[in-house]
């Protein structure tokens, strides 16, 4: 299952035999294509308790289908996402091995990198930079969710950001398990974005370089002047900073 000028590549191609970057069910796999683009290999695995029972093999290929097609679907309602070339479906007796292949998009990092590399006080060409990536990203999600695309895995590793000469472009990956709807409700994209903070929370520090301003910027970009969650604003402001006094406060008794 593979676009037609990668088929005989993948078609050859043994997970097992290739380096792994990564680790968990974010790890991947970089293979070189002949054309110099570099492709990513994503294995399918499960994560909670199933982990410990059944970490990576299934019934079928259901998975990298649902996911390729969801890709497809996103893209043509013009959402920025990795291009989608094929899977690869190795067998285990009667379970299968699945794994999703994208083109990398070069010259990014994911969000959690750029929140992690962010001093505590940054200067003041770091600052402005940290705003113009808070504001793109915004406007991203927005554009993803007027799309109609819930992402079940929105956190910050899933967001890649290139800088350019024009300004800041912003992609998603790993779409394993979203959906897409005719028009997203409300609900869900509150959800999303509680899901987002709670990734950024997680790699923060004891000072933060994400803070309640930059929260405050990121909601003022995403709703961009109309009445997206209306009332419902500042309670979703609010319990993002109730996921931060609690994170604060665990970080202080189990550090």
């Amino acid at each position: 299952m593979a676009r037609a000028d990668y088929l005989d590549l993948l078609a050859g191609t043994n997970t097992r035999e290739l380096p792994v970057a990564g680790h968990g069910r974010g790890a991947v796999t970089r293979l070189a294509a002949p054309n110099g683009k570099s492709l990513l290999i994503r294995q399918y695995r499960r994560g909670g308790v199933l982990r410990y029972i059944n970490k990576e093999k299934y019934l079928g290929p259901r998975r990298p289908l649902d996911e390729m097609r969801i890709c497809r679907e996103a893209a043509a309602r013009g959402v920025p996402v990795a291009e989608v070339v094929g899977a690869i479906v190795e067998a285990r007796g009667p379970f299968r091995l699945c794994s999703l292949v994208t083109e990398e998009i070069e010259d990014t990092i994911d969000l959690g990198e750029y929140i992690c590399w962010l001093p505590a006080a940054p200067p003041r060409e770091i600052l402005a930079e940290k705003r113009n990536i808070i504001e793109a990203t915004a406007r991203a999600v927005r554009k993803m969710h007027d799309a109609g695309l819930y992402h079940a895995d929105l956190q910050a590793k899933n967001i890649l950001v290139r800088r350019t000469t024009k300004g800041v472009e912003v992609f998603f990956i790993d779409l394993d398990k979203s959906v897409i709807k005719e028009k997203l409700p409300e609900r869900l994209r509150a959800r999303n974005l509680r899901r987002l903070n709670r990734s950024i929370i997680k790699i923060q520090s004891a000072l933060p370089p994400i803070d309640d301003a930059d929260r405050r910027r990121f909601l003022k970009a995403y709703r961009a002047g109309d009445r997206i969650f209306g009332d419902v604003a500042s309670p979703l402001l609010r319990s993002c900073r109730v996921q931060v006094a609690l994170h604060r406060l665990s970080w202080r008794i189990f550090k």
